[in-house]
């Protein structure tokens, strides 16, 4: 890591581009954070400054359907990504989701109903699903050749402070009756404006620049990022040894030189799918997407406050997923230097089986009623997925295929990301009522089963994927 440190055009680069993944972590908690002091019964009775209200209209299920639409702007955005990224490069993709990102979160900031909060959540939304799909590969592309799996990390970091953050600016902002709430969609705009104030100062990937034929920009550019006179294309694809099987084929070409092949036009999503040789390493990331959230992270969170006040003092409940945010934030950090220590599969399937083992606990304790129990294993799930089921998917985006086929496959793994999230929000409830019954009060009884399913879903998929991932 002392050499990104050492090469300030490297850090600015990072710094620049990582406002995007930290974008998105942020606006999937602000609008959460502030429900109590935006929304309201009635018209207030007063305005604040610029006339606008202190407070917008709507019922709980308004509020829900506001939130759900950055999901389907999330989803939009990722389908559209790919053709960004080949027609404007990787920087000018991240150049329209902050645009998208900042005209979002402007129209929330002065929005007098709920109409304007939908516009500019969707907004966001569409920006935040750019910005997952072309960070993978822009740090992929940039990062030195020997810390690059580090690199890719600073992606999930980036996204879990920006959850953090959301959390700490919302409980100090929050305040009913106020239009203090107005100012959590004010920073976004900020930082988004800096970044696009800021783009002309970095350039786009060196394998993007070679690929549109513009050589000696690209060398010109991988000389300042990996401080060496002359730098080569493959300097900046070196392929990690865990990757040479996955992209190993029966010919006799080897696999360094097929990932140095950005003179080859970039794949559609549909001839993704059709190259033999792509198919174990599409696969794999695919599975690994959609192994984050079977693994029922964000049913886990759900639960977290309702568990977790069983065992806190009341006063503190509401800081309950504040305290989440921290954990998940502080157990990300580590993954910088085992992902490189360790390697991607250890670290990745060492997570899946800590996240896996904390899935049954939390099922046992709630079916048991030991909130401790519980207790534990959401706190081992939140930290076991953190430190590597989190970051590594999004790292083997952009290491695991070509040049030419990591844009419709980070498309298409970010895509199915947003669906099986969805799905999984969806179905959580009705499937937790399903498998349980009527208990005493509003408690019920076998509420744990649910999470066995989720245990038993994810535990086929890491069985596969130990397969595919070798």
């Amino acid at each position: 890591m002392r050499s990104i440190a050492a090469n300030p055009y490297l850090l600015r680069t990072l710094v620049w581009a990582l406002n995007s993944p930290f974008s998105y972590g942020y606006h999937i908690a602000c609008l959460n954070q502030v429900q109590l002091a935006l929304t309201c019964a009635k018209p207030p009775s007063s305005t604040g400054a610029l006339s606008l209200p202190t407070c917008v209209p709507m019922s709980t299920n308004t509020f829900g359907l506001i939130t759900s639409i950055f999901t389907i702007g999330g989803l939009l955005g990722s389908l559209v990504a790919s053709r960004f990224m080949h027609r404007f490069g990787r920087k000018g993709a991240i150049k329209i989701n902050a645009s998208l990102i900042c005209a979002g979160s402007l129209i929330m900031t002065i929005a007098w109903n709920t109409g304007l909060l939908a516009l500019g959540r969707f907004l966001i939304g569409i920006g935040a699903g750019i910005a997952i799909c072309v960070l993978p590969i822009y740090l992929s592309e940039v990062a030195p050749p020997k810390v690059k799996g580090s690199v890719g990390v600073f992606n999930q970091l980036s996204i879990v402070i920006g959850l953090l953050l959301a959390q700490l600016v919302g409980v100090y902002l929050s305040t009913p009756g106020t239009q203090r709430w107005r100012f959590v969609f004010l920073v976004s705009a900020a930082l988004n404006i800096i970044q696009l104030l800021f783009s002309p100062t970095v350039s786009d990937t060196p394998s993007w620049l070679n690929a549109v034929g513009r050589e000696q920009e690209a060398k010109a550019v991988g000389s300042k990022l990996w401080k060496d006179d002359s730098p080569t294309l493959a300097s900046s694809t070196t392929t990690h040894p865990e990757e040479e099987g996955l992209l190993r084929n029966n010919d006799d070409e080897p696999p360094q030189s097929r990932r140095s092949e950005t003179n080859i036009a970039p794949l559609t999503i549909p001839e993704l799918f059709k190259l033999e040789a792509l198919r174990k390493p599409v696969a794999a990331v695919l599975l690994a997407m959609f192994s984050q959230q079977i693994s029922g992270i964000n049913a886990v969170i759900f639960y977290s406050n309702d568990i977790l006040s069983r065992v806190v003092p009341v006063e503190s409940a509401s800081y309950i997923s504040l305290g989440i945010a921290v954990l998940n934030a502080l157990m990300t950090f580590p993954a910088v230097t085992l992902i490189e220590r360790l390697g991607r599969r250890k670290l990745l399937f060492g997570s899946m089986l800590g996240t896996l083992v904390s899935t049954v606990a939390l099922a046992v304790g709630l079916n048991t009623g030991t909130p401790l129990l519980s207790s534990i294993g959401i706190l081992t799930f939140v930290g076991s997925f953190a430190i590597g089921l989190g970051p590594v998917p999004y790292v083997l985006i952009g290491e695991l295929v070509p040049f030419y086929a990591s844009s419709p496959l980070s498309s298409t793994a970010l895509s199915l990301g947003w669906v099986t999230n969805f799905v999984v929000g969806v179905g959580f409830l009705p499937l937790r009522d399903w498998l349980s019954r009527p208990g005493e009060g509003e408690r019920r009884k076998g509420e744990g089963n649910v999470f066995f399913v989720f245990a038993g879903a994810f535990a086929l998929c890491v069985v596969i994927l130990s397969r595919l991932y070798r």
